[in-house]
């Protein structure tokens, strides 16, 4: 037979692996996630805001998140986008001749909930399309990252045509 007191640490435990599992949006989870940013900019001028999250609640998933988070930045890079401090975006709002697009990765509004908690997604959006954002979900897909940048291309090709008008 199996005592109550041995029976408590062990929930506690599973309790414990169950909550690790997934991002959380509780106050808690908000106040320990941390939020990397990169503003990239191409020769044109146009401008990318790509950021994500750690939720440092479980290090694997951080770690598929950080290499997400790369793969996005190299995948630009290839598109012509580099580090640039000074591609700072000021306003969303206000008409410029050259497009402002953000990849919100590892999104919570953008996600969705399961059986086993949230998961976090993808926003792609960028000024001028007419278009809303898009939300990309299931970020542990091998194919996400392909799928972010076929959004962004869309949203980008879009932008960049409307603001040359």
């Amino acid at each position: 037979m199996v005592r109550p007191a041995v029976l408590a640490p062990l929930a506690f435990a599973v309790a414990a692996v169950a909550a690790h599992a997934q991002p959380s949006n509780s106050p808690e989870q908000a106040q320990r996630a941390i939020n990397p940013y990169v503003y990239m900019m191409d020769k044109a001028g146009h401008k990318v805001l790509v950021s994500t999250q750690f939720w440092r609640n479980d290090l694997k998933y951080d770690d598929r998140s950080f290499h997400r988070f790369l793969e996005v930045l190299a995948q630009l890079e290839k598109r012509g986008f580099h580090k640039n401090d000074k591609a700072t975006i000021e306003s969303w709002d206000k008409p410029q001749p050259f497009s402002r697009c953000f990849v919100y990765l590892e999104d919570l509004q953008s996600g969705r909930a399961t059986k086993s908690g949230i998961t976090s997604g993808t926003r792609v959006w960028c000024t001028e399309t007419g278009i809303s954002e898009i939300e990309i979900r299931n970020s542990d897909s091998p194919k996400h990252v392909a799928e972010i940048m076929q959004r962004f291309d869309m949203m980008f090709d879009k932008s960049r045509k409307a603001v040359q008008k």
